[in-house]
């Protein structure tokens, strides 16, 4: 823990400081440690990747005490202190997000992680209607936005088997600055002693990852036949020149015992992606495991992944192989890839430096736990005069939930999917205090609603795709959500 005296250096040039303990262990685990704070823990944030410095990483927030979501007439954004139930009003999430990293003042150059503090939440799809001038739905309701900030920061680096614990303060709710450091030197002290007391967890020991039995029944929004008209609908816009392709999707829900930290655990073992998510909001708990990427700046530098084509893993290394070159050279997923990155680059050219804008891997084959997809990543250099969230939002939604061209896309979609599409399509992403954030598209994920469990899944539909195979598609693409909710009730309600 540091020193009264390096934890006061900062405090004339800013007004929220930060206490850190780190200590190493070699029981506890992120899972344990949010089970043992989950009545005051608000998200837990994970990944594997090993090409990511977040596959190194768990972070645990608790406690929020700012809170930004959309106005009722979804004309403002609303900042509320949860201390003192001030509330500040603003015309742009930026404007929102901007006046709360001032508002704050952390200082975080003591902070050695790469997610040093800051707002963690989502953007719906349907924020493409603020975007994109596309008419809401009559029956759209406000929620397409909201972010907390959470005081104390839980950090679990897997390597080194090491947590810290930093909370945030500002010296202007005590007496001294003295009396700060005492106050969170005591908060962190009494954390460290929940966590120890409240370990009891046992452990899932899944001898499967598969449900024995699928006994649970999904009710989708749409129609098979509705469906199946709509993809010859889109097939048609595509004929007449409107479109390249267009994402229709179709949402999947059922009823289930299981609490949403269940079912957390059991999809980050059986589907462990890139960027793995849980949070715990009043109305809804979000649980994701998804695998792509929608925008990172880190220090200033931008980067997107363009991921399109599927294939299942092989049982065998060489079946593995013979299934990636099948891929690699099926066209119609090859020439949907190069769409997506022709996309991509066309937005980081209007938000980054000249000359910056590159592919730095080109249709390279990602493997994950259950599938593999074709992936490249483009990279850029931010201009000085746009903003992270600005640039989030020149590239959102992604185009591997909509198509191409995109306002033309998603047009069509609000024509035909029978539903808003909520948080499907959208985004789970942190801000953090010192600018830079990092987001991933959520797919793979569900929603839970009291009981009610959804998830989505959609299929891309170009000239020559046919009605049955994109029908198939998104069931095979939900299935695997089917089967961890499946295998959840197993485990847990058995």
């Amino acid at each position: 823990m540091q020193t009264f005296n390096d934890f006061s250096k900062s405090a004339e040039s800013h007004k929220t400081l930060p206490l850190i303990e780190s200590f190493y262990t070699d029981v506890l685990t992120p899972v344990h440690m949010f089970n043992a704070l989950k009545d005051d823990a608000l998200y837990i944030l994970e990944s594997q990747d090993p090409a990511s410095e977040w596959s190194n990483y768990s972070f645990i927030g608790l406690d929020p005490f700012i809170d930004i979501s959309e106005s009722e007439t979804r004309e403002e954004f609303l900042m509320t202190d949860l201390d003192t139930a001030e509330t500040f009003t603003f015309s742009s999430l930026k404007e929102a997000l901007d006046y709360a990293e001032n508002y704050v003042g952390a200082y975080t150059e003591s902070i050695d992680l790469p997610f040093k503090g800051g707002a963690v939440g989502y953007v719906n799809y349907e924020a493409v209607q603020d975007l994109a001038g596309i008419k809401p739905r009559d029956d759209s309701q406000p929620g397409n936005y909201r972010f907390v900030f959470t005081r104390t920061l839980i950090a679990y680096n897997h390597r080194k088997q090491q947590t810290s614990i930093i909370s945030f303060e500002n010296p202007e709710r005590f007496e001294s600055v003295k009396d700060t450091y005492n106050t969170l030197k005591t908060r962190i002290h009494s954390l460290k002693k929940q966590l120890q007391s409240n370990i009891q967890l046992e452990d899932l020991m899944l001898s499967r990852k598969k449900a024995e039995n699928s006994k649970l029944t999904f009710t989708s929004n749409y129609k098979e036949a509705d469906f199946k008209r709509d993809v010859d609908v889109i097939k048609n816009h595509i004929s007449r020149g409107e479109i390249e392709q267009t994402v229709l999707s179709q949402r999947f829900d059922t009823v289930t015992q299981c609490s949403g930290f269940e079912l957390y655990r059991i999809l980050r073992n059986v589907n462990p992606s890139p960027y793995m998510f849980y949070l715990n909001f009043s109305d809804a708990e979000l649980i994701g495991s998804s695998p792509e990427r929608q925008l990172q700046v880190k220090d200033n530098k931008l980067e997107i992944h363009p991921i399109a084509g599927t294939r299942r893993r092989g049982q065998t290394p060489k079946e593995d192989e013979a299934i990636a070159h099948e891929l690699l050279n099926d066209k119609k997923e090859v020439a949907e890839h190069k769409m997506l990155v022709e996309l991509a680059l066309d937005e980081f050219r209007k938000v980054s430096v000249p000359d910056s804008v590159e592919v730095s891997r080109y249709m390279t084959i990602g493997r994950f736990a259950e599938v593999m997809h074709i992936i490249s990543i483009v990279n850029g250099t931010l201009r000085e005069d746009v903003s992270p969230i600005e640039a989030f939002f020149n590239s959102f939604p992604a185009g591997t939930l909509t198509g191409a061209p995109k306002t033309r896309a998603m047009e069509i979609i609000r024509e035909l999917e029978p539903d808003n599409r909520g948080l499907y399509g959208g985004c789970i992403l942190y801000y953090g205090f010192d600018g830079n954030m990092d987001s991933c598209i959520t797919i793979r994920t569900m929603i839970l609603e009291g009981s009610t469990v959804s998830v989505q899944a959609g299929a891309g539909v170009v000239a020559d795709s046919t009605p049955e195979n994109e029908y198939q598609e998104t069931v095979n693409k939900a299935s695997a959500l089917f089967n961890a909710i499946n295998l959840a009730e197993e485990v847990f309600h058995p």
